[in-house]
């Protein structure tokens, strides 16, 4: 009995010794700030990276959980989220999970922002609208945070001096190249080509018909030129020469005006066609001066017969081409035909 009783007590003693050699453990304490962040908000708005650049899109997250019988209204991308830009939102379906009271719903969104703020930190909380009976109410998210980051040169950490950015200056001109509108140009003859067109559909006829007079004033011009300049040249030496081109040149100049074959008739046959006994004698006078060579008094007022007899026919061809004309056109080129003509 002794034996076991010392036993025992040997045994307590080792037990105690050990026990004291161990170091002992600290009492751990749970923090209520970790508690709080791990228990789930209903209005939860954060951004989904830690840095920004300016000009760079970003995103930002916004989320509610509610009772399902109760509308919300998400922030205005408007005013709410100043002094960033709202590019675009992403709006997801309202999830419900839960029957009866435990039941629970919640609205998402994503907004895609840009910053142009050149602040070292930005801030941002949006409210949410509950819509009551009477007036909404709302309620605001926590504040997130979102740091710049900047791509220009800082100063070192220690150093009094601060370094200060200076733009890079380029003073040499750059060559542009050209670049020719041809939409613009497309566009011009377009346009150009829809005018004429129309002017041609309302005066086509009328235009067509004064080149045509025209022309046949430039012939005749020409013709009376070339026939006067002949005729004032002539002499008794020149007489059979220069008869003989007036001859050619005024039966070539009949032919055009009556579309007859003038230039293959004799003179009798001439004569005959035209049945006047003035224009017989001026041919016969003409004959006389390029068969013979004779050069009489009569030989020059021969040859002017012919030019006025000419100059009858091309107003003959011109009046034919004008009858289609109104009467006022009508009147007004031919005074004007008269003042011009010699």
């Amino acid at each position: 009995m002794t034996y076991a009783l010392r036993l025992r007590f040997f045994l307590l003693l080792v037990s105690l010794s050990v026990g004291a050699q161990q170091p002992a453990q600290p009492v751990v304490k749970s923090s209520p700030l970790p508690q709080r962040e791990l228990r789930q908000l209903p209005l939860r708005g954060y951004f989904l990276t830690d840095s920004i650049e300016i000009g760079r899109p970003f995103q930002y997250s916004l989320t509610y959980r509610h009772a399902p019988t109760i509308d919300v209204l998400f922030p205005d991308t408007s005013r709410h989220f100043a002094p960033y830009r709202v590019e675009k939102v992403a709006v997801f379906a309202t999830e419900t999970t839960g029957i009866g009271s435990a039941a629970s719903s919640r609205d998402s969104a994503v907004y895609t922002l840009v910053s142009f703020d050149t602040k070292p930190f930005q801030l941002l909380t949006v409210p949410v609208r509950i819509i009551n009976e009477a007036d909404c109410t709302a309620q605001w998210s926590q504040i997130d945070t979102v740091f710049l980051r900047s791509k220009l040169a800082l100063a070192k950490r220690g150093s009094s001096r601060s370094v200060i950015p200076k733009l890079a200056t380029e003073t040499s001109l750059a060559t542009l190249q050209q670049q020719f509108n041809y939409l613009a140009l497309a566009f011009g003859f377009l346009s150009v080509a829809v005018v004429a067109f129309l002017l041609y559909g309302l005066f086509g006829r009328t235009i067509r018909r004064q080149w045509r007079l025209y022309k046949l004033k430039r012939q005749h011009l020409s013709f009376q030129n070339d026939y006067n300049r002949l005729t004032r040249t002539i002499n008794s030496y020149t007489a059979a020469d220069i008869a003989n081109q007036a001859v050619i040149s005024w039966k070539s100049y009949l032919e055009q005006l009556d579309k007859q074959p003038y230039t293959s008739l004799t003179t009798p046959e001439l004569a005959a066609r035209m049945n006047d006994e003035r224009i017989a004698n001026a041919l016969r006078e003409a004959d006389l001066m390029i068969y013979r060579a004779t050069y009489s008094p009569e030989s020059l007022p021969a040859l002017r017969l012919l030019g006025e007899v000419a100059t009858n026919a091309y107003h003959r061809r011109r009046a034919s081409m004008q009858e289609i004309e109104d009467p006022i056109t009508s009147s007004i080129s031919q005074e004007a035909e008269s003042t011009s003509i010699p």
